[in-house]
């Protein structure tokens, strides 16, 4: 399988490691970052991998799946070609429902 990352979700990272580079250990930031890397890196060898998103439940958007990475949750789509897009990387405290509307475009 082949992941492809979204500027977007790299943005979600890159926004992650700053947010915690205030508040926390370098080491705890390397950990952090590890962990999302990790769980991605892992659809290479499992790629039915993932859950239902409760907020596309109604939608039946069946290509899209979450993962989860400590307090991450990672947004991905799989394309029949054998391709999974990293579309969101995000907290779970965040409004993961509104994300996701704006930056899929759905409804």
């Amino acid at each position: 399988m082949r992941i492809i990352w979204t500027d977007h979700a790299i943005d979600d990272v890159t926004a992650i490691r700053e947010y915690l580079l205030e508040n926390e250990s370098p080491l705890f930031v390397e950990r952090v970052t590890a962990q999302i890397l990790d769980e991605v890196a892992s659809l290479s060898t499992w790629p039915s991998k993932g859950v239902f998103i409760p907020e596309l439940e109604d939608l039946q958007l069946v290509n899209y799946r979450q993962l989860l990475a400590g307090q991450h949750r990672i947004i991905i789509e799989r394309d029949p070609r054998d391709i999974c897009y990293i579309h969101i990387v995000a907290h779970t405290t965040r409004d993961l429902g509104a994300l996701i509307r704006r930056r899929l475009g759905v409804a």
